[in-house]
């Protein structure tokens, strides 16, 4: 029997080969079951990819995945298991024959995003003036003590008359 294996989703949809705002980096192909977080950063798109599997990832499965470089996807790695804001996940270290020990990563969790309330606030025009400000402690009369004065001086009257 030729074709696709069953139960292989990443054969049955079409993949996307996305190029990189940055030059230093190359491209990298996004698997059809990711497209419809296609918009969002890479370090998401491979958690939520890893989130699917429900299973420890380590950086071969998602160079291969991914068609990147081993060592980028390492970065990536790095990057998801330190974004604690946004990405619930477990890391654990494997020893290999060799004496090296290999990172796995398995995501719990992503958070969704937060927007930042901006209740009340109005954008600032170019070029507008700021408002007077004081962060001085103390009286707030104390450029107008003539005034004062002659409130006071009214009041005293008025009490005379009475």
């Amino acid at each position: 029997m030729t074709g696709k294996t069953a139960g292989d989703e990443s054969l049955s949809l079409p993949e996307k080969i996305k190029k990189t705002k940055q030059r230093n980096h190359d491209g990298y192909t996004l698997p059809g079951c990711m497209m419809p977080w296609a918009g969002e950063p890479l370090y998401l798109v491979i958690a939520r990819w890893c989130l699917q599997q429900n299973r420890w990832i380590n950086r071969n499965d998602i160079s291969d995945v991914f068609h990147m470089q081993k060592r980028r996807s390492s970065f990536q790695m790095t990057y998801i298991s330190r974004k604690k804001t946004r990405i619930a996940c477990r890391t654990r270290s494997n020893p290999t024959l060799t004496g090296l020990f290999r990172q796995e990563i398995r995501v719990d969790h992503i958070y969704p995003v937060v927007p930042d309330k901006q209740e009340n606030v109005l954008p600032r025009r170019r070029g507008d003036v700021a408002g007077p400000t004081s962060r001085r402690v103390g009286s707030g009369m104390s450029g107008n003590t003539v005034l004062w004065e002659r409130l006071l001086k009214r009041v005293r009257e008025e009490r005379k008359d009475e």
